[in-house]
């Protein structure tokens, strides 16, 4: 399913990409990954699924997060999670929003939560789905996806990626890998690719950084400072982030919220939203109705 006309908008300096269409309570999306990676490359074609079809009910709007997508890369080399998150909450400012709800996938599923704990008056209410970056333990993304039998950035590479993310292969369109593939081949994003691997942001500052804010993150989770409502979606066959990880992440934030909900999607990994977009979109429209 293709996305709307894109539009462009400056926050705080970065030439920002965004799709939005309908109107209502404002749904805001963001997806996973980050900047420099060269077996794969996230941007907002990840939410192709999902934004048109929920856009008929509510205001959808999905962005390209800082260094990713055409957005521009950070400045000055601040090629950092915190740069990500304060990047995501301007945009938010500079639609002039009415608080929203935040739907974060992956590594989008902790910006999401951070925004949220740092930036209380941009939120409505929060989901994360298939969270291995937020959730507690360590991810078997290294393991899964180890050694591609493909040469980094190839078609053929990207393909086995996103395969073996999913349950069902068949899932990876050649639409979803042409979207990957061109984001891969903007110039930018090869930058980001150079500065994260042979200038060793990504082990010096970038993977560093992630590991201590993630620490303080889920600290103030346990302090119980989230405080809204939150669901957990999960693919129950993700082996990148197993649904253990899930329900542990679902039991940090029931603890203190009572309007918390899980729900687990079955015969999906870890992009239920691809997989079983119609019983996705169904869970954010009941979600979101259910807050108004």
């Amino acid at each position: 399913m293709p996305l709307p006309q894109g539009k462009w908008l400056d926050v705080d300096g970065l030439r920002t990409r965004y799709y939005e269409a309908g109107r209502g309570e404002p749904i805001v999306f963001i997806y996973g990954g980050n900047f420099g990676t060269g077996d794969s490359a996230s941007s907002a074609y990840t939410w192709s699924e999902n934004l048109l079809p929920l856009s008929e009910h509510f205001h959808a709007i999905v962005f390209d997060k800082a260094g990713q997508g055409e957005t521009d890369n950070p400045r000055n080399d601040e090629y950092t999670m915190a740069a990500v998150v304060r990047h995501a909450a301007a945009f938010i400012r500079a639609l002039k929003l009415p608080p929203v709800h935040l739907v974060g996938h992956s590594r989008g599923g902790y910006a999401a939560a951070r925004l949220a704990l740092e930036n209380h008056e941009l939120v409505k209410s929060l989901t994360v789905v298939n969270s291995g970056t937020l959730s507690p333990g360590i991810g078997t993304n290294e393991v899964v996806l180890a050694k591609p039998p493909y040469p980094a950035g190839t078609r053929e590479c990207v393909r086995w990626v996103y395969q073996n993310y999913s349950f069902n292969p068949g899932v990876v369109t050649d639409e979803w890998v042409d979207a990957v593939m061109f984001t891969l081949g903007i110039p930018k994003y090869q930058e980001s690719v150079r500065k994260m691997t042979l200038g060793k942001l990504g082990s010096k500052l970038f993977l560093p950084e992630l590991a201590r804010e993630k620490r303080e993150t889920l600290q103030w989770i346990n302090e119980g400072r989230l405080q809204r409502p939150i669901q957990v979606i999960w693919g129950f066959d993700d082996r990148t982030a197993v649904i253990d990880r899930g329900i542990e992440l679902y039991n940090l934030f029931s603890c203190h919220e009572r309007r918390a909900l899980f729900h687990v999607i079955n015969q999906s990994g870890h992009f239920p939203f691809r997989e079983h977009p119609k019983r996705f979109n169904a869970l954010i429209r009941r979600w979101v109705e259910s807050l108004a």
